[in-house]
């Protein structure tokens, strides 16, 4: 950025204005020949004065436009030698500004859900937050702006983990008379599967001690979502499958068990539809 020598010119006319009120001003007035020589002496000390100053400042203007551009210079090889250090150059971090950008404008869409809605989502929320992740792992986000988006996108997935927790991922169903866990189940508006009878079970654990004894006015809930740290059994599955993709860990069934004995035979037999709960997810 130069400062324009232009800015000078005001002062010019101002000066050459001042100069024509005074010849007009002399016109209206009656005044000696010396008297006019020496007002007229006063002017013209005033221009050259002016002149002067003009001068003066043109070159001020100039030092001042040296000195910007040389501190334009050097800012320029400061920011070279960081993008060197950082394996970039400006392409690259406008590249990845841009690429944060996106990503929180992903997020804002997602702020707006209700929890409800969000749940079912919550996938999107683990890709977003995977997504981050990696770029967190480039360089680039050591720069400050680039520390400050990340933090602002951290803060925007906090919030959404945290309406996630607001959210029902069941529906509810209250008991009458007659009702047993396989003829609920078989119900159009539950599962309208009876075979599905054990993940009701399963999933009221704590109210269903016995699955042929359930009473009127008791609630259950109807899973419809799944949460991070529950998992359907289907067919074919074991305690030490089941380990090995949901802990990384065969055996780690141990820990299933342990936090679904309840509901886990001491043979160990699983059976499909069955809800088991993760330890650690």
């Amino acid at each position: 950025m130069y400062i324009n020598r232009k800015l000078a010119l005001p002062l010019v006319l101002s000066l050459f204005f001042v100069f024509l009120l005074g010849i007009v001003s002399l016109s209206a007035q009656e005044m000696t020949m010396e008297e006019y020589q020496q007002q007229l002496q006063e002017y013209t000390d005033r221009e050259v004065k002016a002149k002067a100053e003009i001068a003066q400042l043109e070159l001020d203007i100039k030092a001042l436009n040296e000195e910007l551009a040389k501190v334009e210079e050097e800012t320029n090889n400061t920011w070279q030698e960081i993008w060197a250090m950082l394996g970039t150059d400006e392409a690259g971090v406008n590249e990845y500004r841009a690429s944060l950008e996106a990503l929180e404008s992903e997020i804002n869409g997602l702020l707006s859900l209700s929890p409800d809605e969000l749940f079912q989502r919550k996938k999107e929320i683990d890709d977003l937050e995977a997504k981050l992740n990696e770029y967190k792992k480039s360089k680039i986000s050591a720069l400050t702006e680039m520390q400050d988006k990340i933090d602002a996108i951290e803060r925007k997935l906090a919030r959404l983990r945290q309406t996630l927790k607001d959210a029902t991922p069941y529906d509810l169903y209250t008991v009458i008379k007659g009702d047993y866990l396989w003829k609920i189940s078989k119900k159009e508006t539950i599962y309208g599967d009876p075979y599905q009878w054990i993940r009701i079970y399963t999933y009221n654990r704590d109210q269903i001690k016995n699955p042929d004894l359930i009473f009127p006015e008791q609630v259950f809930k109807i899973q419809q979502q799944f949460a991070d740290n529950e998992y359907l059994v289907v067919k074919g599955d074991f305690l030490k499958k089941i380990a090995e993709s949901q802990l990384g860990d065969p055996k780690k069934w141990t820990e299933i068990y342990e936090a679904n004995k309840t509901v886990i035979g001491e043979d160990k037999m699983l059976y499909p539809y069955q809800v088991l709960l993760i330890p650690g997810k």
